[in-house]
């Protein structure tokens, strides 16, 4: 009897203790009070993630009304591709009944973010003087390799057809490509046309060749003769050539003079086994001039590109083409490669004379992805 009369004692004062705390937390309803998030800017450039970490902390503010800071999480949001973070701002579960939020609006911000590429140090090829011109040109564009393609071995007795002369116009030395109507050729190796360039290719370092996905800025300086003598089949004198994959024979990008009425300097472009011309100007203008050119690219499936060509004397702007959304990534390929001289056909062999091309300035920058 005492042991039934103890048990109802304590059910009374439980049910009495549980009705006073029910009583206490309806006499208590949630705090009104106002957090919030705020940035100082809407676009954040960021080059490292290090430093992305540290701009954003310093653009945002957190307000935190009548709460206390351990009582909120303040999480960052970002897209897939990192140009994007949202920062907002909300009460811990265990806090979302002690407080209520008077204006949720000003919970989250959202920030652009822009990636600053950072150019790598270029790469240069400057003259220095006569002799020693290939052991030269190797030891910058591939060394201990073989990134030259001259007509030398069917024509010997003229000797190295790259050589290098003081100019006095740029005051400094310069490299001299020779072409001769005869006996040039191919390498030896085709002969309907003639070959005399500079070249990336497998054997150079990974840093001169363009990959996907990466911007490479190429200059250069170089200079046609008076008079120069171009074929209407094709004259080359820069090409971007893609290497792996079956489209690898087919440069994306060249830079070719033709015989028309007038001469002209094309632009040449393939997205596949076709080309086109991008742009044209006619030759004479670019003649007899020392000439200062600026190639970027970025090689994507959907890049972009932008070549300017200007007098040095004055700075005028002789040519120009840029797009945006263009196919520059083939596929099978592992990079790209430029080359840099003169590469002809010999079907038309009387269109042509025996040409001296110069160049200078080579400058290969790559920009991190």
């Amino acid at each position: 009897m005492k042991k039934l009369l103890f048990i109802c004692l304590w059910l009374t004062a439980h049910y009495i203790f549980v009705s006073c705390n029910d009583d206490s937390d309806e006499g208590n309803p949630p705090v009104l009070t106002d957090i919030s998030v705020s940035t100082t800017t809407n676009e954040i450039h960021w080059t490292n993630s290090n430093e992305l970490t540290t701009a954003i902390e310093e653009a945002l503010t957190y307000h935190y009304g009548e709460a206390k800071e351990n009582e909120v999480d303040k999480p960052l949001t970002f897209n897939t591709d990192t140009t994007q973070v949202i920062a907002s701002i909300a009460f811990k579960p265990a806090f979302e009944n002690v407080y209520t939020d008077e204006n949720t609006t000003n919970n989250a911000v959202t920030i652009t973010l822009v990636k600053t590429n950072i150019p790598l140090a270029p790469v240069t090829l400057q003259a220095d003087g006569p002799g020693e011109t290939y052991e030269l040109i190797t030891s910058v564009l591939a060394p201990g390799a073989n990134p030259i393609e001259t007509p030398d071995c069917n024509h010997a007795d003229f000797g190295r057809h790259i050589d290098e002369v003081f100019d006095n116009e740029l005051n400094a030395y310069v490299f001299r490509f020779h072409m001769h109507t005869s006996p040039d050729n191919d390498r030896c190796i085709n002969f309907d046309r003639q070959r005399n360039e500079i070249k990336t290719y497998d054997q150079s370092p990974e840093n001169l060749k363009g990959t996907e996905d990466e911007t490479v800025v190429y200059k250069w300086k170089f200079k046609l003769d008076e008079g120069f003598q171009s074929s209407s089949n094709f004259t080359h004198i820069h090409q971007l050539k893609s290497v792996g994959g079956d489209l690898e024979s087919m440069p994306i990008y060249t830079l070719t003079t033709r015989k028309s009425n007038p001469d002209r300097l094309e632009l040449r472009y393939a997205e596949t086994d076709k080309q086109i011309t991008l742009a044209q100007t006619p030759l004479a203008p670019l003649t007899g001039v020392w000439l200062d050119v600026t190639e970027t690219i970025t090689y994507s499936t959907s890049g972009n590109y932008k070549i300017e060509i200007k007098n040095v004397n004055d700075d005028t702007v002789l040519f120009s083409y840029a797009k945006t959304g263009i196919v520059n990534w083939r596929p099978g390929a592992s990079f790209v490669r430029p080359k840099w001289g003169i590469y002809r056909s010999l079907i038309n062999e009387n269109d042509l004379r025996d040409e001296t091309l110069h160049y200078t300035d080579f400058s290969i920058q790559e920009v991190k992805k």
